[in-house]
């Protein structure tokens, strides 16, 4: 047991270091005024189920975009309350809106049906609960006029919510955290030549590297449509890239419960069966291997006082190599919050504390209750 451990947490620690690596390599983007008459004919495709609340904060964000030159497709998927009023209402807000009532079952059908519909040769697809920077569609744009991508993974990170009680704060920023450790092992990935994640929040691609991909796309899988899609891409040798630009974030709201933001994390989870690319594979074993370790030990320290030692040395390292991965990221992320004297460094210590139960209940529960919800 002890022996698996110290291989499994010497792979996480490698992991982590090329991560590290990989995010150094990227750079930050800065757009030309130059490069602007070479934009590409652009379709920002967004579907939204039940989206009353947030819908109008996306339209608004859209509204205010310093490039107006877009075509904005918006997807009713089966929504039983006022999205659909709302979407109606937007069209005239745009020069080229389309409003689509999705014929198909579910969140990948509906995007499908907006993809299959858009006239651009640039897709840009987010969420209804996502607010991009005002420079959003302008930065991609530019990133893609210079750099010709089949597929452009962009920037996402959790809003910073004031006024919460003290209970919903502190479960606020543990999922910043998390959220923006996992954006940027994706960005990490990309630049170290390993691409094995991606967020359809924001999301850049070629119409026609997705109607070539469109056979790779499982629709039988509640969701995945974008990591199956960066798959099928990197399968064919395609160009992938991130947009390092603090001007190309989309925001969106952490999860209100526990429950919520489990029955997330399943979904994503629950996808993960479906890969077919080994280096997604082997990273995903190798995190849920090193967690499920670490819980072994600490059983086993009840036994043989021993096995606590192992797992205090084990946790201390794997918490090193995170919170040095943070480090280098809190910047970009905006992770520079203080709450009571409390630093991004106590809550990192403290979701390292539970990431371990997290992750294996989450892995473990995805493969027997799959959530058909999105």
């Amino acid at each position: 047991m002890i022996t698996a451990a110290a291989i499994l947490t010497a792979l996480y620690l490698i992991l982590i270091r090329i991560f590290r690596k990989g995010w150094d390599k990227t750079f930050l983007f800065r757009l030309k005024k130059s490069e602007k008459e070479y934009f590409s004919r652009i379709s920002i495709v967004a579907a939204c189920k039940n989206e009353e609340k947030n819908l109008p904060d996306l339209i608004n964000a859209l509204k205010a975009q310093t490039y107006q030159d877009f075509e904005l497709i918006l997807i009713n998927d089966h929504s039983t309350d006022r999205t659909e009023e709302i979407m109606q209402q937007s069209l005239g807000f745009f020069q080229n809106a389309v409003y689509i009532n999705s014929q198909g079952k579910g969140k990948k059908s509906a995007l499908a049906e907006g993809i299959e519909r858009a006239s651009g040769d640039l897709i840009i697809t987010t969420d209804a609960d996502c607010t991009p920077k005002k420079t959003w569609v302008e930065t991609i744009a530019g990133f893609q006029a210079k750099y010709s991508a089949d597929l452009i993974v962009c920037p996402v990170r959790l809003s910073d919510e004031k006024g919460l009680e003290k209970p919903k704060e502190i479960f606020a920023r543990l999922q910043q955290i998390e959220f923006a450790s996992l954006i940027a092992s994706a960005a990490g990935a990309v630049g170290a030549q390993m691409p094995i994640m991606c967020n359809g929040a924001n999301l850049a691609f070629t119409k026609k590297a997705w109607l070539e991909s469109r056979a790779d796309l499982k629709p039988e899988e509640p969701s995945g449509d974008d990591i199956f899609l960066l798959q099928s891409i990197k399968k064919r040798g395609g160009n992938i890239c991130f947009l390092r630009s603090e001007k190309a974030f989309v925001e969106t709201k952490p999860s209100e419960n526990l429950r919520t933001f489990i029955r997330q994390r399943r979904r994503w989870a629950g996808k993960s069966t479906a890969y077919t690319d080994w280096q997604a594979i082997a990273a995903a074993c190798v995190v849920f291997g090193v967690c499920l370790a670490q819980l072994m030990l600490l059983a086993f320290a009840f036994t043989n006082e021993l096995y606590l030692y192992f797992f205090l040395l084990f946790f201390a390292l794997k918490f090193w190599a995170d919170a040095k991965f943070l480090h280098s990221v809190s910047g970009f992320f905006s992770l520079t919050w203080k709450a009571e004297g409390k630093s991004v460094f106590f809550y990192s210590l403290c979701l390292s504390v539970v990431y371990p139960f997290y992750v294996v209940f989450t892995a473990l529960s995805s493969v027997f209750f799959k959530s058909k919800k999105w």
